[in-house]
């Protein structure tokens, strides 16, 4: 099963992986940006583009990589990625679907205030890349393909994931119940995320 985590630039996707990544037995998350980053380091600079997902490529790689995943590695695998061009979105969820493979797509929403308080907590409020896509994902979203659409706006990560698990039938982990001692787990999931 892929748990795909779909939703607009500092709605959560990377701590709500986190959560349930480290909760879920027997899982693995999945950083398609990753396959973007080694493209852009190997390609000279007049074949770079400034979405990742504009690579051919980008598409491709992930399309194949989860796919290996998902049939060898019999594994829940967890990813955090926005995806919203509907080409884009067929060349990689939807092939995946086609293959018969489980995904799991959840769009996470939250308010404006919401995602710049998540911002700023992160560090990225000033980011000038972070500020452009916020400003560019306002607009609606209802034609995401087969979403099942969660408002993250009053939910801790915990919660999301308890809300993703019990939706997919698998059975996770207690949430830690200290809120200090989930802060700090979230704080070092944070840090993981900057330097992953």
């Amino acid at each position: 099963m892929i748990i795909w985590l779909n939703g607009a630039f500092g709605v959560g996707k990377s701590q709500t992986a986190a959560e349930l990544n480290r909760r879920l037995n027997g899982s693995s998350r999945y950083d398609p940006d990753n396959v973007g980053t080694l493209l852009r380091k190997q390609l000279p600079k007049s074949l770079r583009l400034d979405n990742f997902q504009d690579y051919p490529e980008w598409r491709q790689w992930n399309y194949q990589l989860l796919r290996k995943i998902a049939l060898q590695g019999k594994q829940t695998v967890i990813v955090p990625e926005e995806l919203l061009e509907p080409r884009y979105f067929d060349e990689v969820i939807g092939r995946l679907r086609q293959d018969q493979i489980d995904v799991r797509h959840y769009f996470l929403t939250a308010d404006p205030e919401t995602i710049k308080k998540r911002l700023k907590l992160r560090g990225d409020l000033h980011d000038q890349f972070a500020v452009t896509r916020l400003k560019d994902e306002q607009a609606p979203l209802d034609d995401v393909k087969f979403a099942q659409k969660i408002d993250t706006s009053q939910m801790t990560y915990a919660e999301i994931a308890d809300f993703i698990a019990r939706d997919c039938s698998l059975r996770i982990q207690p949430a830690i119940k200290n809120k200090y001692a989930q802060a700090a787990v979230q704080l070092g999931d944070s840090f993981k995320n900057l330097w992953h």
